[in-house]
């Protein structure tokens, strides 16, 4: 059955939750919920400088190539890349970056886990027990942070989609982890905190297929390959669910969304000022941490083989 767009009764090329369109009205919706969302949440404010998490695969590529049209002439934008150390992956799209950043006159720099803490992902996870994307993940939280702050960024800006944020709702459920889950949402993390750079996503009301369909028909020539080391995390159990769910009830991962951000609004002010407070600073780092030595400068010290895994 074909399907025709709901705006110019042309061949449509998609049709979900968001609408039914041509090619040309899709990007065009796509771009319209992207700036509704920046502006509903008061992500990017005018002269503000703007640092983007950018992977070089299609939905980091995808929010860069949007803020550059719409942002590059308001607020200076800085694309900053983590380079886990995975070869033959975050290699090659390092290069993709690299590239589309230079078309779009965006300036980037590049942070490292070799760097920071002497070995990269592919040695880390010879060192590390458990899965790899938990040390993985604290790495990179870490190295965006810190480098969001060394390049006096006002917002980080990440692509999180809606797939992305409707599996971190369900993760943080299941693993009752309720005060990570009231710092989720458009704007997450602790605000108002030093050592801290809000961290907005204004792609969280696109899905993970909307993104790539666009990155596609934007002519962007980036990467699809998911990263080697995925499969061994619950995520990729719960996106699984997630994607199945949409399909049996379309609209699922936007009502999961919804739904968490009511509850954030109902719920976040005694407990997000209860963790604000219970915040120290990172010893080694001078990083906000729960703890005397944050979760990263730990692994740092347990892969140099300083400390023994505790």
């Amino acid at each position: 059955m074909i399907m025709l767009c709901q705006k110019c009764g042309a061949v449509a090329v998609i049709s979900n939750f968001n609408g039914t369109f041509c090619a040309d009205h899709f990007k065009e919706n796509f771009e319209k919920i992207v700036l509704e969302t920046i502006e509903k949440y008061g992500m990017i404010e005018e002269g503000e400088r703007i640092a983007v998490a950018n992977s070089g695969g299609k939905d980091s590529l995808s929010l860069l190539y949007i803020l550059s049209k719409y942002f590059g002439d308001k607020n200076d934008i800085v694309s900053i890349t983590i380079d886990e150390g995975i070869h033959g992956y975050r290699d090659k799209t390092i290069g993709t970056m690299k590239k589309y950043c230079e078309m779009w006159g965006v300036d980037y720099v590049v942070y490292s886990y070799k760097d920071f803490a002497g070995l990269g992902m592919d040695d880390i996870v010879k060192k590390e027990s458990g899965i790899p994307c938990a040390s993985c993940g604290v790495l990179r939280r870490h190295l965006i942070n810190a480098g969001a702050i060394e390049q006096r960024a006002d917002k980080l800006l990440t692509a999180h989609n809606m797939d992305d944020e409707a599996e971190s709702v369900l993760m943080n459920i299941f693993q009752k982890d309720y005060e990570k889950l009231l710092r989720s949402g458009p704007i997450s993390g602790i605000e108002a905190k030093e050592g801290f750079v809000p961290r907005v996503k204004p792609f969280i009301f696109v899905s993970e297929k909307e993104t790539m369909l666009f990155s596609i028909l934007n002519g962007i020539d980036a990467l699809h390959t998911p990263c080697p080391y995925s499969g061994f995390g619950f995520r990729g159990v719960l996106a699984k669910v997630v994607k199945q769910l949409e399909s049996d009830v379309p609209g699922s991962k936007k009502k999961i969304i919804d739904a968490s951000i009511f509850v954030k609004n109902a719920h976040s002010g005694d407990r997000v000022v209860s963790a604000r407070a219970k915040l120290l600073n990172c010893s080694e780092c001078g990083s906000p941490s729960s703890r005397t030595v944050c979760e990263a400068c730990a692994i740092k010290s347990r892969v140099s083989g300083q400390i023994s895994k505790g």
